[in-house]
């Protein structure tokens, strides 16, 4: 496989994560929270089992099996119900955007765990996602302390899922870099969740299946298919394809995602929102340059190089 295919599979993956929120929000919509997400993780481990099967638990570290297991749980069951019991179409973008600061979170939980030096551009890079986050709830987009709140509260446990979701990613990140060998037991992840899932269901008695009409049911396979196809592609890219361009790109994720769920749930997102968002990602992005420097600086200074030969020559 050419590196460039590897690259732009890989990127499909991208695209495939960012449809998630709009798809999470029908699906469940339509035919409820828990039963919405049990069936999207239920179907998406089958999907994963048959394209990564089961792994070699000897090469595995039982310790990241453990705590890797739970931490992906618990991520993914943040995120997925911060959308679930979201309230509106425009909310459940919102609150994924809040999700979207764990890039910057991860970089500074990283430093906490001295893997990276500390480098006070992390935290103007945190500084200014948040700035974005506090931007978007103002509606608006002039400052209210007042306004800020009263959106939280309309709907606290939406954007406590979806920050605390972010801050678990982060963690996970760095304890799958420090433990993992190299192991990827992403089947085994999705089977826990489906099955935490419908443990939780027995236990609240909300195992009856509802009626599923075609569009959701479309909506269902697709969500799937993103979760399971999205893994299988971004392994590809990252392992055969251009690792600097993947991560790049993954950084624009909270713009793609709000495109795609916009279309999805066919709603209308303002100028302070789109603002909000390109701070976060700007954010993210200032976060992953502070400690790719050394990677970024010949990148800039071609590109300057080039810039002053066009303007020269062009004399």
């Amino acid at each position: 496989m050419s590196k460039n295919l590897a690259t732009l599979i890989g990127l499909s993956a991208i695209l495939m994560w960012a449809s998630m929120v709009g798809l999470v929000k029908h699906i469940t919509a339509e035919i409820g929270p828990d039963m919405g997400i049990t069936l999207i993780y239920t179907f998406s481990a089958i999907l994963l089992l048959i394209i990564f099967r089961v792994p070699n638990f000897k090469l595995i570290s039982k310790k990241y099996l453990i705590l890797g297991t739970a931490l992906f749980i618990a991520y993914e069951l943040c995120f997925s119900f911060a959308i679930a019991y979201s309230q509106t179409a425009q909310q459940a973008i919102e609150v994924s955007i809040v999700n979207y600061l764990w890039p910057s979170l991860t970089v500074l939980a990283f430093v906490i765990f001295k893997e990276l030096k500390f480098n006070f551009i992390i935290i103007l890079g945190l500084l200014i996602s948040i700035s974005g986050i506090i931007f978007i709830q103002t509606g608006s987009g002039d400052f209210s302390l007042n306004s800020v709140i009263n959106n939280f509260y309309s709907n606290p446990l939406s954007y406590v899922l979806a920050f605390a979701g972010a801050i678990i990613w982060a963690f996970y990140c760095v304890f799958t870099k420090k433990m993992s060998n190299g192991q990827n037991p992403i089947s085994i992840f999705f089977i826990c969740v489906a099955l935490t899932l419908w443990i939780k269901l027995l236990i609240t008695g909300h195992t009856t299946l509802p009626s599923i009409d075609l569009a959701t049911l479309i909506s269902l396979g697709l969500a799937s298919v993103a979760i399971g196809l999205g893994y299988a592609a971004w392994n590809v890219g990252i392992i055969h394809g251009n690792i600097t361009i993947l991560v790049v790109a993954s950084y624009f994720t909270p713009i793609i995602s709000s495109l795609l769920a916009m279309f999805v749930l066919k709603t209308q997102l303002s100028l302070s929102f789109w603002q909000g968002t390109a701070l976060v990602t700007a954010g993210s992005f200032i976060c992953w340059i502070s400690t790719n420097w050394s990677v970024v600086r010949p990148f800039i200074q071609k590109v300057t190089r080039e810039i002053h030969y066009l303007f020269t020559s062009s004399r």
